[in-house]
């Protein structure tokens, strides 16, 4: 979070710049809860004069008065960086993010005991606005759990606590998903609850077709924290199960959404993994400054830096860098070797290797460096030209590799046996 200018994130988390995120509810709330010098504007609900603007207007003001505690912000990010999970490569995601700022706001406050940013807010402005300090304790005891979603029409829906019978009509602006699908939020009962009820909008939505797998995953973490569910969970009741529930859905989300496509990053990364992959550009559209290779990059969903780097990624994660080497080639750096299979799965998807018909008149495989018999463990190990400067352990990681690798070993005049215990090293 830019803590001082606010031009490239919210004060609530969000990456979203400020004046169109939580500015336009900083104005009066007779205004429709935008200032005219706000410059920013509502979601299609929110522009309704719905009981939501008023909401997110006080929830605003909530983030305001909680924005100078920088000493707790910092213990906050101290203990985060204490765990396993690198959460600063996850921060610009705007869902990812707003969570963590929630998380902040609600579950680790109460390890600040009087110093509760939550209830401190309330008490500053006890006196100013009765009302909005009642709301602000009320909110402080909203934990972030799972839901399923039952109805919803866009603006308002109906929503059910896992495993409860809890049901509760919520008003909200666009964030929830369809109906059965599952979400981790934190319902705030606002002016009355009931009727009243307000989604916070920090939401994680899980993907379809895993709503089995997280209601059994919920199940097994409300039992390692000692409840049935998230119902009835207080901070001031279950003080050790509630410093540990909010990060808790905050990791089942990662484990369900980035870990499951792209792996698990690890905390401190290694050099940069990087080799040439040849993409097999048809002879028509192989031209001198890639121009082609880049735009086929773009189209694929790779974002581009200039006319030939490009990122890959991931919602905001960025996997790999991708070079452009005319012609027909692609120099690929990436920044953490647990993403190499996703990203040769998305480098297999978008182009056609086949299309290069690598064989075996080409001068680099008739010149290639073969194995000796009996002596090839050293030769697996060792970078060769010939596979784009990769090992052929390496090269047998992924389909590029392998489908240059199987061509120089065509070439090898090995025996069988021996052959075959070449072919197990490598893992062909």
């Amino acid at each position: 979070m830019d803590a001082v200018k606010l031009k490239n994130s919210c004060i609530c988390g969000n990456t979203l710049p400020y004046a169109q995120c939580c500015g336009p509810f900083s104005g009066p709330l007779e205004q429709g809860g935008a200032g005219p010098a706000s410059g920013g504007v509502f979601s299609r609900h929110e522009a309704t004069g719905s009981e939501r603007v008023s909401f997110r207007h006080d929830l605003h003001d909530l983030y305001m008065y909680l924005f100078p505690y920088r000493n707790l912000y910092q213990a906050y990010w101290e203990k985060l960086s204490q765990e396993s999970f690198p959460h600063h490569l996850l921060m610009g995601d705007a869902d990812y993010g707003r969570v963590v700022m929630a998380n902040f706001f609600w579950d680790y406050s109460v390890q600040f005991s009087d110093a509760r940013p939550v209830l401190r807010a309330a008490r500053d402005v006890e006196e100013k606005r009765i009302r909005l300090a009642n709301d602000f304790r009320q909110w402080s005891l909203a934990p972030m759990w799972v839901w399923e979603v039952l109805e919803s029409d866009g603006r308002f829906a109906h929503v059910r606590l896992l495993d409860s019978t809890r049901e509760v009509r919520v008003e909200h602006g666009g964030e929830l998903p369809g109906p059965s699908r599952l979400f981790a939020g934190r319902v705030l009962a606002y002016r009355g609850g009931g009727q009243g009820a307000q989604m916070h909008p920090a939401v994680l939505v899980f993907p379809s077709g895993t709503e089995d797998g997280v209601r059994e995953r919920v199940r097994g973490l409300a039992q390692s924290l000692g409840l049935r569910s998230g119902t009835g969970l207080r901070p001031d009741v279950h003080c050790d199960e509630w410093r540990s529930h909010g990060g808790l859905m905050l990791a089942l989300w990662r484990e369900v959404v980035y870990d499951r496509e792209v792996g698990t990053p690890a905390r401190a990364m290694s050099a940069p993994q990087t080799f040439r992959l040849p993409v097999g550009a048809p002879a028509a559209e192989a031209v001198a400054d890639g121009a082609a290779l880049g735009r086929r990059l773009v189209e694929g969903g790779a974002v581009m830096l200039d006319a030939r780097r490009f990122d890959l990624r991931f919602r905001a994660l960025t996997l790999a860098r991708l070079e452009v080497e005319a012609p027909g080639w692609l120099e690929v750096t990436l920044l953490d070797e647990v993403y190499r299979p996703y990203v040769f799965r998305w480098l297999a998807d978008h182009f056609d290797t086949a299309a290069r018909a690598v064989g075996q008149t080409d001068a680099r495989f008739e010149n290639a460096s073969l194995p000796q018999r009996g002596d090839w463990v050293e030769w697996a190990r060792t970078p060769h030209d010939e596979l784009g400067g990769e090992s052929p352990l390496e090269a047998s990681a992924h389909d590029f590799g392998r489908r240059r690798l199987q061509t120089v070993l065509a070439r090898v005049t090995f025996s069988e046996e021996e052959k075959s215990a070449l072919y197990r090293h490598l893992g062909l």
